[in-house]
C-alpha cells in the first residue's frame, strides 16, 4: 500500500477496549479525529454524557479534555468507516456457546461482522487494525474477510495490536 497519512481514526466497539484506548489516542495526537462507533445508542450517549459507561481512573478526565475536540462518540458507524483512514476492531468476543470450541474457544462473530461491514462499506484504502481480545491469527481471517469481499480498486493493510489492557490501571498503561 502506498503511504497513508493517517488523519482520521474510527474505532468499531464503545467498550471497555475502544473507549480508553481511543480516549488516550485522541489526547496524544491532537491533530487526528478520533471517531468511536457502536451500534447500541445508550452506550454512546453514555460516552457523550457527564456518566461514562465504564469507570476507569483518569478516564473522565481525559474523555472531557477531548471529546467534541478531536474525540467523538456516534452509532454513525457507516460515515466513520468511509471518512476513517484506519479503523480499530474493538468489539466484543465472548466465549462460544456453541459448536468445536463450546465453553473454551472465542467466538469471532462480531469480529467478522465488523469486517464484512468495512469491506462493504469502505470507499478508499484502508488500515484494519484488530485490538480485541482474540486469538493468534484472528487477523488473517480478518484479512480473508476483507479480500474476499472488497471493492475492486480498494486495499487493506491488516494489523493486530494485542490487547493488554488491565482494569483499574488501563489509563495508565495507554499513556506509557
Amino acid at each position: 500500500m502506498d503511504t497513508l497519512t493517517v488523519m482520521k481514526v474510527c474505532c468499531i466497539g464503545a467498550g471497555y477496549v475502544g473507549g480508553p484506548t481511543c480516549a488516550v489516542m485522541a489526547l496524544k495526537c491532537p491533530d487526528i479525529q478520533v471517531t468511536v462507533v457502536d451500534r447500541s445508542s445508550e452506550r454512546i450517549a453514555q460516552w457523550n454524557s457527564e456518566k461514562l459507561p465504564i469507570y476507569e481512573p483518569g478516564l473522565d478526565d481525559v474523555v472531557k479534555k477531548c471529546r467534541n475536540v478531536n474525540l467523538f462518540f456516534s452509532t454513525d458507524i457507516e460515515t466513520a468507516i468511509k471518512e476513517a483512514d484506519l479503523i480499530f476492531i474493538s468489539v466484543n468476543t465472548p466465549t462460544k456457546n456453541f459448536g468445536n470450541g463450546k465453553g473454551r474457544a472465542a467466538d469471532l462473530k462480531y469480529v467478522e461482522s465488523a469486517a464484512r461491514m468495512i469491506a462493504e462499506i469502505a470507499q478508499s484504502n484502508k488500515i484494519v487494525v484488530e485490538k480485541s481480545t482474540v486469538p493468534v491469527r484472528a487477523a488473517e481471517s480478518i484479512m480473508h474477510i476483507l479480500h474476499a469481499n472488497q471493492r475492486p480498486g480498494i486495499r487493506y493493510d491488516i494489523l493486530s495490536n494485542p490487547e493488554f489492557l488491565a482494569e483499574g490501571t488501563a489509563i495508565e498503561d495507554l499513556v506509557h
